[in-house]
Parts: structure tokens; C-alpha cells; sequence
């Protein structure tokens, strides 16, 4: 059945014969419901009016300019700057269109023409959508996603045909699918389309016959037939700019006051990871209304930066105030710079708003739907497991490692800084884990104030594993270094227990991730970050197809 669209009125009626077709690629964007033609554009987008059959067209053509590049070329080549010369036109054309009663504004832009456009008034999602109630799942020609965890990962996967969608690699449990590309079922609709905020549709089509065009559009980005093969992508969603982004940041500056007023919180920091794994940090605040006079930290807690803001925090009006602030890891070596990172990047905190789970994350706000939020928080309690150390009182990793070379602990071997290269890697020196046990677990261990993300931690157990179940080397030699700990540690016992040369049970093995962490402040309970549950969720499903059972430790930091 047709869509019924809504146009505006030309004042003079045109046959739609005089406009032909042509194949042309368009750039389409839908505004948020409620937005006219006059709200789309930034305030100072410079473009003018000009008449048109269709909506409301803007244009600008700049004047022509030599290339940046031309003044590099110039002083070889007298005389060439002159002779180049460029322009960049712009246009955007604004149409409302879809059922009558309900139609919506769409931005259909060429040229430079986005850069005009209001971000904040337009439906994030839209291109996505679009593509993935229109592209079938075996049409797909491109994936753009980004993981989530504290590192984000983008790639972009491209295939040279068709392909289906598990061939592009995807985690759906742990990975955000941003934009994806295809051919349309319907031919009729279009010869290609890519979408992410934005549909980039290939099309042969008339501009009289672009209004009904982006009724389809409409009715396609509210259908629901991307449920049966992407219904993924609902399970967590990028908060954009808007009101609901402005409410959440208003919870997390309230939330600072709180900690300022001496209130408790689960409001935290996660490391950056601008540090190499040996340094000894010396972490400063910088920012307005933050103190002058620098003093120095060791690690990066909330506490500290807290103890920074207290001084003159009333002056801090809003959130924007604290996006300015920075943590710098100062260099004893004045001839080598610092590392920096944005403190806003690095808040990690979770809550509720309006029944929906909002989860602060390496500067992003995500909205997570309740039964993903379920599925992964059971997940990460299907692994907890009482820790093999409840407590200590060591700072840091180096110093619980030490702590547990000791006698008192005759069960454990410590392998850390053990050098195992698998077959095809020398000089790789890989850990097998920090201490083997004699219950045949190999532990890895962390102290959650360190530079790396917990990403890091799950990596490293899952090589390793993989290298045991995979390579007769490496099992070989991981038995050697067991035999010089042994000696070294006065420990016996532990080099019979480790994988044979020739082969490997891994069921009889449990792969351990050990975490040092303190209690967060309000609930008084050991936890690690929603999306790091996310990550391990991912790790923990390929362990188990490799036959190992995993388990996480959480000791507490006193």
C-alpha cells in the first residue's frame, strides 16, 4: 500500500514528467519529532535560501582557494599556488514527509552540507535502522562496530561480495554495531545503502519523487523486521547529545556534590591506559577550579580527586566545568611528556533513570536494556567464586605477588615473570599465569588500580590458555620454568600437576582471574565495571568451548 506524504505546496503546479530521473547518491538524515524547518540548521550555518519545487533549499558556494598543500609545493614551484584553486558547495535540502498527521522533517544533504545540520535535533540510529529492516542478513557488505570495555575498539569489516552476517566476525554479546552496508531486498527501493545516523542511499530516481522516497524511509525506520536477525542492537544504545544526556550528566554532577559533601558513592574512576606497565605514576589534576599548586598521586582513586574539587567546588557550575578537568601522569624526566586523559573519560558510574540502567563508560553514556542488563549480571555471578585470598593488605600487584611467594602459602607457585614463548613467537615471553596452584588452577592477577583495563587481564588468561591447549612448546617449556620456581621457591609437587608435553585435559584445569580491588564506598561490596562483565561474558564462553572452567576471584583491597 502506498504511503500517504505530506509536501509543501508549490505556488505553481509542475507536471511530474519535466523532472527526470537520474542515479544519484543522496545523504539523508531524519530530525527528532517536532522539528521544523527553521530549528534544523546550527544558527551560523551560512547558507541561503534558495527556490525550490521540494521543501526548503539552502546553498553556499564558498569562494575558490588554493589546497593547504599548495604553499608546501609553492616553494619548489614558483608560481603554482596560483594555479590551484578549489571549492567545497554545500546544500541542504529540508522536506517534510510521511503519513498524513504524523510526517517528520527530513535533511537531505550534498556536498558539505552535514556540517550545517543540528545534531542535537536529529534521530540517532536513523541509516542503521533503515539498512537493517531493508538489507537481509546474507546481503551485508559492510560492518562497522566498537567493543565495549574501557579500551573501545572500532573496526570496520568490509567483504568483496554478499555475505552473511557471521562472516563478518561480529560479538554480538560484547560489540556495538555502529553502521552496517548492504543491497536492499526490494530493488526497487535502491541499488545499495550504508547507514549509521545517516542513510547513504544509491538510488535512480526523480527529486518529484522524494518526498513519497523518504515516506518509505519513515515507515521502514519503525518497522520492527530488523528484530529477527539484529535485535542485538537494543541490548545497548549510545546516549547522544540531547535532554536525556543533559539529565544523566546533571545525576553524575550531583552525584561529585554528594562525594564533596562527604556523602558515600559508587561513583569511580578506571585507570586510563596511557601508562606502561613498569612506571610508577605520578598522577596530577588540571582544570579550572582545581588547585594551582599540584600535589602528586600514586594511583587513581576517586578519594584523590575528590580531596581536589573539595577545595572550590561551589564554583563548578554544571557539568561542563568538570569536563575541562585532566589527570596527567607526570615523567620524573622532564624531557619526557606526560600522558594525559580526560577525568570525564575515566568516571565509571551506574544508574537508573526513568526504570532504564544508564551505565557511564569511557566517556560515553549507554543505555542498557533490562534483560541484557539481567543476562550479563548473571553471567558475572555464575563465575564469581569465594577468592582464594580473601583480603589483603598489599598496595599494589607487584606487592601482593610478593606477599604470596611466601611460605604460608606452600599451595601456590608463583610463575610471574616466567619467559614462555609459543612455537612461531621467540622472544615473545609470555606468562603462563602468576601462580600455579596445586587444585591445577592457573591464576592470573590484577590489582584494578593499574594502568591496563580488566580487558587486559581477560586477554592475557585466554592466551595463555590457548597456548596450552594448543602447543606442545609451550607446555614443555611452561614445565621447565615450573622446575626452576620450584627450586627457587623451596616448593615441590607442582610440575607433575601442569599439562603433559604430549597432551592436555582442560577440563582438569581452571583458569583463575584474581582482581585487587576496595569495596565501593555506598554498597560496601567488591564489583568491577558493567561492560568489563560484558568483556570477561565473551572470554569466559571461550574458555568453556575449550574445555577450561573459569572463575573469578575478587580480593579485597584493605
Amino acid at each position: 500500500m502506498a504511503t500517504k506524504v505530506s509536501t509543501k505546496k508549490s505556488t505553481t503546479t509542475i507536471s511530474p514528467s519535466v523532472y527526470h530521473e537520474a542515479t544519484v547518491d543522496l545523504s539523508i538524515r531524519l530530525m527528532s519529532p517536532g522539528v521544523k524547518p527553521a530549528d534544523a540548521l546550527k544558527t551560523a550555518h551560512g547558507l541561503v535560501k534558495h527556490k525550490c519545487d521540494y521543501g526548503t533549499l539552502l546553498y553556499e558556494t564558498p569562494k575558490a582557494e588554493p589546497p593547504d598543500w599548495a604553499n608546501f609545493l609553492e616553494a619548489s614551484a614558483p608560481g603554482l599556488k596560483a594555479k590551484l584553486s578549489g571549492q567545497h558547495s554545500s546544500a541542504v535540502l529540508l522536506i517534510e514527509a510521511g503519513p498524513i498527521g504524523a510526517n517528520r522533517l527530513f535533511a537531505i544533504c550534498f556536498g558539505q552540507g552535514h556540517h550545517a545540520i543540528e545534531t542535537d535535533r536529529m534521530e540517532r540510529q536513523f541509516g542503521l535502522r533503515v539498512v537493517l529492516n531493508s538489507v537481509a542478513r546474507d546481503k551485508l557488505r559492510g560492518l562497522d562496530s566498537a567493543s565495549l570495555d574501557s579500551t573501545v575498539i572500532q573496526r570496520r569489516t568490509q567483504a568483496s561480495r554478499e555475505s552473511d552476517l557471521l562472516e563478518f566476525g561480529l560479538d554480538t554479546n560484547r560489540d556495538l554495531l555502529r553502521l552496517a552496508s548492504g543491497k536492499p531486498s526490494d530493488v526497487a527501493l535502491a541499488k545499495a545503502m550504508s547507514g549509521k545516523d545517516a542513510l547513504q542511499v544509491r538510488k535512480k530516481m526523480a527529486i518529484s519523487s522524494l518526498p513519497q522516497f523518504c515516506g518509505e524511509l519513515l515507515t521502514l525506520y519503525t518497522a520492527t523486521e530488523y528484530e529477527k536477525d539484529f535485535k542485538f542492537i537494543d541490548q545497548v544504545k549510545p546516549v547522544h547529545r540531547g535532554a536525556l544526556l543533559d539529565t544523566l550528566d546533571a545525576q553524575l554532577f550531583a552525584e561529585l556534590a554528594g562525594l564533596v559533601a562527604g556523602k558515600a558513592s559508587d561513583l569511580h574512576l578506571a585507570v586510563p591506559d596511557f601508562l606502561g606497565p613498569d612506571q610508577v605514576p605520578e598522577l596530577c589534576y588540571y582544570g579550572s577550579n582545581l588547585p594551582h599548586k599540584k600535589e602528586r598521586f600514586n594511583a587513581l582513586v576517586i578519594e584523590d580527586y575528590i580531596q581536589e574539587l573539595t577545595g572550590s567546588f561551589a564554583k563548578n557550575k554544571d557539568i561542563a566545568d568538570i569536563r575541562t578537568h585532566e589527570v596527567r601522569a607526570m615523567s620524573a624526566d622532564p624531557s619526557k611528556p606526560f600522558g594525559s586523559m580526560k577525568v570525564y573519560d575515566c568516571f565509571v558510574y551506574e544508574t537508573i533513570h526513568s526504570h532504564t540502567t544508564y551505565v557511564l563508560f569511557d566517556g560515553q553514556w549507554f543505555g542498557v536494556s533490562d534483560d541484557y542488563y539481567k543476562e550479563v549480571e548473571q553471567s558475572y555471578l555464575d563465575v564469581l567464586k569465594p577468592a582464594f585470598l580473601l583480603s589483603s593488605t598489599a598496595k599494589n600487584e607487584r606487592a601482593l605477588i610478593d606477599d604470596l611467594c611466601d611460605p604460608s602459602y606452600p599451595d601456590l607457585l608463583c610463575m610471574d615473570q616466567t619467559k614462555v614463548s609459543p612455537t612461531g613467537a621467540k622472544g615473545s615471553n609470555m606468562e603462563p599465569c602468576d601462580f600455579f596452584s596445586k587444585q591445577q588452577q592457573l591464576i592470573h592477577l590484577k590489582d584494578s588500580a593499574t594502568s591496563a583495563p580488566l580487558s587486559h587481564l581477560w586477554n592475557q588468561g585466554l592466551v595463555s590458555a590457548q597456548s596450552f591447549r594448543l602447543d606442545k612448546k609451550f607446555r614443555k617449556d611452561a614445565r621447565k620454568e615450573a622446575g626452576r620456581r620450584e627450586t627457587k621457591h623451596a616448593r615441590s609437587g607442582f610440575v607433575a600437576l601442569l599439562p603433559k608435553v604430549a597432551s592436555i585435559n582442560p577440563s582438569d584445569y581452571t583458569i583463575v582471574y584474581g582482581i585487587l580491588k576496595k569495596k565501593h564506598a555506598r554498597t560496601k561490596k567488591l564489583n568491577i565495571p558493567f561492560f568489563s562483565k560484558v568483556a570477561l561474558r565473551g572470554i569466559v564462553e571461550q574458555l568453556t568451548m575449550m574445555g577450561y572452567k573459569t572463575e573469578l576471584h575478587l580480593i579485597e583491597k584493605c
